[in-house]
């Protein structure tokens, strides 16, 4: 059985916290690093702020609807991270197992290397490695600049 879309959610936040943006750029970058085979993986199409899925979205209010991950409340919440639940990770741990090694390890780098970075920062990695999501992005011309 192949993992859903609510797993890689969990999956992602396994490697440590992230907020909604950061999110939405992982999973991106793993299915652009994955060679966009991901079987039942997020769609992706260029918007605002590059790459985006809605269904990142849903499957975060998922897993956060079901207690699976929290947010700390904070008067801007898409800039607050995400943490897994007890309950989360030991969802996450049982998803891992239905997951590629190869993607799972890939999944990891691609945290470590994200988490860290601004919002420009995270923004001009992602064109690097994907200008033609960028098309439509509001902030293309002031990262590039």
């Amino acid at each position: 059985m192949s993992p859903s879309q609510k797993d890689w959610v969990l999956l992602a936040l396994r490697n440590g916290p992230l907020d909604r943006i950061h999110l939405m750029k992982v999973l991106f970058l793993l299915w652009i690093r994955a060679n966009r085979k991901i079987p039942g993986y997020f769609v992706f199409e260029p918007y605002l702020y590059g790459p985006f899925s809605l269904d990142v979205y849903s499957a975060l209010a998922d897993v956060q609807r079901e207690g699976l991950v929290v947010q700390p409340p904070h008067p801007i919440q898409d800039w607050v991270p995400y943490y897994l639940t007890g309950k989360g990770e030991r969802a996450a741990e049982e998803a891992a197992q239905s997951v590629d090694g190869h993607l799972l390890v890939l999944l990891g780098t691609i945290t470590a290397e994200i988490a860290p970075l601004n919002f420009y920062d995270l923004l001009r990695r992602v064109y690097r490695e994907a200008p033609e999501f960028a098309a439509r992005s509001l902030m293309r011309e002031i990262v590039e600049a």
